[in-house]
């Protein structure tokens, strides 16, 4: 039975139950984390009584979700209203499927085949699918016979089948591309949950949640596109694997430090797309009560709030394979090929890149957490002029800066046009790029006449801010 599994079930199917329940396990604790991080933020304990530390209290607040009352109003639709929640998490679920975790884990496995005489293309049928057999050698093997019906067996070769296959779910080359789309879906969730809750305070925070995610997905998109001019590839394992040295013989080669605009822009844009404070104005309880989900209660409102928070770890993941280097870790190299260093024959050595990348998803998460309660809330023109003015037209220059620097600096450097890597004279140009790119932005700022201001004060005759004068009086 257990030859059978091992021969006929492909690793991806215990990779995605593993990511699955740790990630939406850790969706739960997440919860706990920020209550602890606002705590530290304004100075007091946070929750400590369910549990030691309160480590239980995230199942108390399960608990709480599970038996609380379903409440659905009379005059919502019944349909569309149930479905919205739904869409959300499934969402966040799709896209976990092409996170990288481990590199590529390279292995050997003996098969036996009908003599051909391409080997590889007869191992690569005889193993799971998603398996790239990269050498196939003939070790032995079987004289022609008859089974026990009597029918005749032709020889068989028992061939060592080299094969590597990615240390996540599924790899796509179009990965990165595939995230986006499928986040930017979660938009219809906000929608159908504000237009069938037929609350105005619901349907005033989808119409928000619409115009914020249309306007931050354009300079989101032009961040990742500076990284895939970078690589020439939309792959994540790839963009990952081209981190995977040093400049000078100790800095990573991450690209926080050759593309620190781009991570900025895509930090700030991935803060927008989750609708998390100081973007959350789809869900302003001091204006909108609550926002598209104001009429929501019990488990329907837990699948709001845990589709957020595991796509803040989605998110997370996403911009530690751009910008932090993904699994990459001193030490953590690959022990096949010198060219290529996300393959490795170590299984523990992918499951330590796992935990490194998760590390580092913690800390981009608790920056989330922190920027939440650091910052104040905007107003929504401020939101929109903060998009259209400043992040578009940057991510644009930025983009044109990296097309510029790889014209003319990539073509002088011998390791990038060989092995598409950024050695440590390329990233020197691009840091200054982005410090000149960013002096420039800051003058002509100066320049550019301001946005009209659209918070004009009311005048309320009666109100305190209009007091009506008091009558002159005269002393005698």
């Amino acid at each position: 039975m257990i030859d059978w599994i091992q021969s006929n079930i492909p690793p991806w199917v215990y990779i995605a139950f593993i990511v699955h329940f740790a990630i939406l396990g850790t969706v739960a604790y997440l919860i706990l984390l920020e209550r602890k991080v606002a705590s530290w933020t304004q100075d007091r304990i946070g929750p400590n009584r369910v549990g030691p530390f309160g480590l239980f209290q995230p199942l108390a607040d399960g608990l709480k979700f599970i038996l609380k009352e379903d409440y659905r109003p009379a005059h919502v639709d019944k349909i569309l209203f149930t479905i919205a929640p739904a869409i959300m998490i499934i969402v966040i679920i799709i896209s976990i499927a092409v996170l990288p975790w481990g590199g590529i884990k390279q292995s050997t496995r003996q098969v036996t085949v009908a003599t051909q005489t391409d080997l590889k293309v007869a191992a690569a049928t005889a193993l799971p699918v998603g398996m790239n057999v990269i050498d196939a050698k003939e070790v032995g093997s079987i004289p022609p016979g008859t089974n026990l019906k009597g029918d005749a067996v032709p020889r068989m070769s028992i061939v060592d089948a080299t094969y590597r296959w990615p240390f996540q779910i599924t790899n796509l080359n179009i990965g990165v591309l595939f995230i986006i789309g499928v986040l930017s879906l979660a938009i219809y969730g906000v929608v159908l949950g504000g237009w069938a809750s037929n609350n105005k305070y619901a349907f005033l925070g989808a119409l928000r949640a619409t115009a914020q995610m249309i306007s931050y997905e354009i300079p989101l998109g032009l961040s990742v596109l500076s990284i895939v001019v970078l690589y020439g590839s939309l792959d994540l394992n790839t963009i990952v694997d081209r981190q995977a040295h040093y400049w000078a013989g100790f800095i990573p080669a991450w690209n926080i430090f050759t593309q620190p605009i781009s991570f900025f822009m895509f930090l700030i844009c991935i803060h927008a797309e989750a609708n998390r404070a100081p973007f959350d104005l789809a869900e302003a309880e001091q204006e909108l009560v609550g926002g598209y989900h104001t009429e929501y209660s019990a488990m329907r409102f837990a699948l709001f709030f845990l589709a957020e928070y595991a796509g803040m770890i989605t998110t997370s993941v996403v911009c530690v394979a751009l910008f932090f280097g993904g699994w990459h870790f001193p030490g953590l190299g690959g022990d096949v090929d010198p060219t290529n260093p996300s393959v490795t024959t170590s299984m523990s050595i992918c499951i330590v890149r796992s935990i490194v990348i998760f590390t580092k998803t913690i800390g981009i998460v608790f920056i989330f957490m922190w920027v939440r309660w650091s910052l104040p809330r905007f107003r929504f023109d401020q939101l929109m002029q903060l998009a259209w003015r400043a992040l578009i037209p940057i991510s644009l220059l930025t983009l044109l800066m990296t097309a510029l620097v790889l014209k003319f600096g990539g073509a002088m450097s011998e390791t990038y046009r060989k092995e598409l890597r950024i050695d440590g004279g390329l990233a020197t140009i691009f840091f200054l790029s982005n410090v000149i790119l960013i002096a420039l932005v800051m003058i002509v700022s100066r320049m550019i006449p301001a946005a009209p201001n659209t918070n004009h004060r009311m005048r309320v005759i009666g109100s305190r801010y209009h007091p009506v004068p008091a009558p002159l009086t005269t002393t005698n």
